[in-house]
């Protein structure tokens, strides 16, 4: 059985994806696992390929969903992404990392989008 936080989190997925596909986004993988670490959505943006972090939030009381892809989150994106190029055989490619936050303190959802939130240090 899942939890709220599973229930909201893949609803917030589903309202990024929504969000992504009208901006011309196309999905590659959901929710990619490999033994670093894991990435929500991985899209093509044009020809770049850009690894996406969705947080989903119903208030601010720990901050708002952007602020907390934290360091330590963005170096196991990294990690992840690493391997997916490198499981794909896509190094040459070139990538970035966007994060969307979705909220749910109104009636309607808000989407916040970063693209090139951080980059590979």
């Amino acid at each position: 059985m899942q939890s709220q936080k599973q229930i909201l989190g893949q609803e917030g997925e589903r309202i990024a994806e929504r969000y992504l596909k009208k901006k011309g986004y196309r999905f590659v993988e959901r929710n990619y696992r490999c033994p670093v670490g894991e990435l929500d959505l991985v899209a093509l943006d044009r020809r770049v390929i850009v690894f996406i972090e969705v947080k989903t939030r119903t208030d601010e009381r720990f901050g708002s969903p952007l602020e907390s892809v934290h360091r330590l989150k963005q170096q196991r994106m990294i990690k992840a992404a690493l391997f997916f190029l490198s499981q794909h055989r896509l190094h040459d490619r070139e990538s970035r990392f966007d994060v969307i936050g979705v909220s749910f303190s109104g009636r309607e959802p808000v989407v916040e989008h970063v693209q090139n939130a951080f980059e590979i240090a």
